[in-house]
């Protein structure tokens, strides 16, 4: 055990752990941002680029643990730390090597001895520091500081309009020049709850088999988010967890049904659900005018994709209706419900009566409101007791578990990400005006949206209009045929616009567009 004048008992390696930290941190900004972004200087009166704070960290580790402490000539250049520029990787490298020596400095040491040399009247540090272990403590408040500072500098340099970063499908799937507004993701980030839940299981390296002592958080999360946000408590016990709502459908489908057995579901529908049910050997039966005969399981997409409809109180009780004349369970997929624009309301469906409770399977998700779809967790509350018995006899790994961070992410949007979300509402509420504003002097059949971030625009008069509109006016949009593939509904006049993206960025797609749609 050291102490340092006076101040809080630490040992060696829990100072280790903490400087280490601030300086793996820091590399990971500085190596994400790449060379261009880490040697420029943010907008900001006084600001240096990444590169020149890292460069000045080891700096202060060098002189104040190399030299003070160690007892080595260090020769430093501290003004020049401030303004220094070069590739990043050369720089990373110096961060291991720094660590590594740190490491050895601060094991070697006596923390109570005085310091190895005189410091240098330029670079005395705050007052006081008289023994090696008070320098050491000196070296890791300045990491710590530059850390934060790091984080605030990156956001600047690197705006959440960035968005061709990464490895997402939605605009990595797209030719340089082309906006992509097709796939159902968000270019607005993610709530701050979410981001610090990660960081910290990145802090601590928290990657292995996880250890719930109370139990699964992920059904307690969702279980007070659907009774605070929708006015629905889940039955006790009822929910499992899943990869995502696909998966809930494709598990629900193969234990309620046979292949031959009708699936029914309004059309157009999400592809995804039509594929699924296709594969299965199941035939797709669109809910309204088609017969019933042989169908075992009733979709419910609700707030409805693509159309963005949201079901009223009656017309969910005459579906309820329909699927008990037919003795049908109801998979409700719910997964764009916290994305209801006033006055409209979301209406669980398992809420309308204990007889609906019983033979429906609620499947959401926070990766739509969240923009969390590649962290791949969703819930099942499963309202059939033969249903969640057949679940439960099945082998436990069968159907496969969300990743921690998964967990993670969810479990923090629906327990602290209110606030994020209120506010990104607005900003959907203020893009789907934005469009239902366009569409009004366009030839479109156009209705604007009462749930979710999707428009859905027909009355297009080329063949497969979204490739062609991706052609002519580099925007590529869904098409609309894929949302009736398999049936006999025409939806091939169709594109679907996701207008979850920034105002400026909406507009652009919207001026592109104009041309061609008249």
């Amino acid at each position: 055990m050291t102490e340092t004048e006076g101040r809080a008992v630490v040992t060696v390696e829990e100072y280790l752990d903490a400087t280490g930290r601030a300086l793996s941190g820091m590399a990971g900004i500085v190596g994400g941002l790449g060379d261009d972004l880490a040697n420029t200087r943010p907008p900001v009166q006084g600001a240096s680029s990444p590169y020149a704070l890292l460069t000045h960290c080891l700096g202060v580790v060098e002189y104040w643990a190399g030299g003070l402490v160690a007892g080595r000539a260090v020769e430093r250049d501290r003004e020049a730390e401030f303004t220094a520029t070069g590739p990043v990787a050369e720089l990373l490298d110096r961060v291991e090597q720094a660590q590594r020596q740190l490491a050895a400095d601060a094991r070697a040491a006596d923390w109570s001895e005085p310091l190895a040399q005189a410091p240098n009247p330029g670079f005395l540090g705050p007052a006081g520091i008289a023994t090696k272990g008070a320098a050491l403590l000196h070296v890791y408040e300045e990491l710590a500081q530059h850390h934060g500072q790091l984080e605030i500098l990156r956001d600047l340099l690197r705006p959440k309009s960035t968005i061709r970063r990464g490895t997402g499908v939605k605009w990595g799937a797209v030719a340089p020049g082309t906006i992509g507004a097709w796939v159902a993701d968000m270019d607005l980030g993610v709530a701050p709850a979410v981001r610090h839940a990660l960081l910290d299981a990145v802090d601590r390296e928290d990657f292995g088999y996880p250890h719930w002592p109370d139990g699964d958080p992920v059904p307690a999360a969702f279980e007070a988010w659907m009774a605070t946000r929708h006015g629905w408590t889940p039955s006790g016990g009822h929910t499992r967890v899943f990869t995502d709502v696909l998966q809930v459908l494709q598990v629900v489908i193969e234990q309620t049904t046979r292949p031959g057995d009708g699936v029914a579901i309004h059309v157009p529908a999400y592809p995804p659900f039509l594929a699924a049910i296709v594969r299965s050997g199941r035939r797709i039966v669109p809910i309204g005018p088609s017969p019933m005969d042989g169908v075992r399981l009733m979709v419910l997409v609700n707030p409805q994709n693509p159309s963005g409809r949201v079901f009223r109180r009656d017309e969910l009780a005459a579906l309820l209706d329909l699927a008990e004349r037919h003795d049908l369970p109801v998979l409700a997929d719910e997964i764009h419900a916290d994305l209801v624009y006033a006055p409209h309301r979301h209406i669980p469906f398992a809420s309308l009566s204990e007889r609906a409770a019983r033979r429906t399977i609620t499947a959401t998700s926070a990766t739509k409101a969240f923009n969390l779809a590649g962290l791949r967790c969703a819930v099942a509350h499963v309202g059939p007791p033969d249903l969640r018995a057949r679940l439960d006899d099945m082998p436990p790994d069968f159907f496969g578990t969300p990743s921690t961070l998964g967990r993670l992410a969810t479990v923090a949007a629906w327990r602290d990400g209110a606030g994020w979300l209120e506010e990104l509402r607005g900003t959907l509420t203020a893009n789907r005006a934005a469009v239902g504003a366009w569409a009004a002097g366009l030839p479109l059949r156009y209705r604007e949206p009462e749930g979710t971030y999707l428009a859905w625009l027909g009355g297009l008069r080329e063949p497969a209009p979204a490739g062609w509109l991706e052609r002519t006016a580099r925007v590529r949009l869904s098409e609309g045929a894929e949302f009736s593939d398999g049936t006999d509904v025409d939806t091939s006049d169709f594109v679907r616009l996701n207008f979850a993206t920034s105002p400026a960025v909406l507009a652009d797609i919207l001026e592109r567009l104009t041309p061609a749609l008249r």
